[in-house]
């Protein structure tokens, strides 16, 4: 296997570093709130009724709330892993000073 294969095994791609990136979250849920809000629509429909019109903004509703999903379950799976890793640390600050003494 060459370098530069090994490489890209190693970096996760840009979909995965946008999905734990905080600011680029923020970024994604405000274009999806001026979508939704806006009058300009792919497929045209009346405001106030639901309809036809309003399914391209049911879509993008529908995809953020998965996105913020993933995001979060991404970040409660590194959160629980900094956690444990803390205490296999403390555990093992513990035996070192019990050891020396």
């Amino acid at each position: 296997m060459s370098e530069e294969q090994r490489q890209d095994q190693e970096q996760p791609s840009l979909i995965k570093r946008l999905h734990n990136n905080p600011n680029a979250q923020r970024v994604l849920f405000i274009l999806a709130l001026i979508y939704i809000i806006s009058p300009f629509d792919l497929i045209p429909g009346d405001l106030f009724t639901l309809g036809p019109g309003m399914l391209d903004d049911l879509a993008v509703l529908i995809a953020e709330v998965a996105q913020f999903m993933v995001y979060m379950k991404n970040k409660k799976a590194s959160f629980e892993k900094k956690v444990q890793d803390a205490a296999i640390n403390q555990n093992q600050n513990m035996n070192d000073k019990e050891e020396n003494k």
